[in-house]
């Protein structure tokens, strides 16, 4: 009886506790220089925390610009965590050489992406009936700073940008 009290009102108390709410600063962060502007605003998708982002780029160029998913990292306060994947990956291809996003010459991309070494894998079987690489779910994106190490290539000229956004619970 007594522990069944003391249960009770510890769930209760539990209940009352305020939800946190988890936030970005900036909501979405936007850099530029005279080849490209991209802009990386953090997603909660249906989650109560962020899980992935959403890759916006506006080549400013009258020439192709190609994304090297291979050597753009994810970068969590500070240190990196390796590569960037995607919904509509083939899971196969993140084992070998993930193939690069074409921007046509003064075109737009737009992408969901989010850290390799966080997703979830769903069942193996999944993987392979599923074609649309829905296989892979992403998992919740740390507290601090959540940064991409952009790498773009525009012809044989390499162009770095590092994009941060700052996750916290509120």
């Amino acid at each position: 009886m007594r522990i069944g009290s003391i249960v009770c009102m510890l769930l209760f108390l539990a209940a009352c506790v305020p939800a946190k709410t988890w936030i970005s600063k900036p909501t979405t962060q936007q850099v530029q220089n005279s080849d490209f502007s991209a802009r990386l605003t953090p997603l909660k998708r249906d989650k109560e925390h962020f899980v992935s982002f959403r890759l916006f780029i506006d080549n400013k160029t009258d020439q192709k610009l190609k994304i090297d998913w291979n050597q753009t990292r994810y970068l969590a306060n500070g240190k990196a965590y390796g590569p960037f994947v995607f919904p509509d990956i083939d899971p196969a291809t993140i084992k070998t050489s993930i193939p690069p996003a074409i921007i046509p010459a003064n075109g737009t991309f737009t992408k969901e992406v989010f850290p390799l070494k966080l997703v979830a894998f769903a069942p193996m079987r999944q993987e392979i009936l599923d074609g649309q690489g829905r296989g892979l779910y992403p998992g919740p994106l740390p507290e601090g700073k959540n940064s991409m190490d952009l790498i773009i290539y525009k012809g044989d000229r390499q162009l770095r940008q590092r994009i941060t956004v700052d996750i916290a619970q509120d």
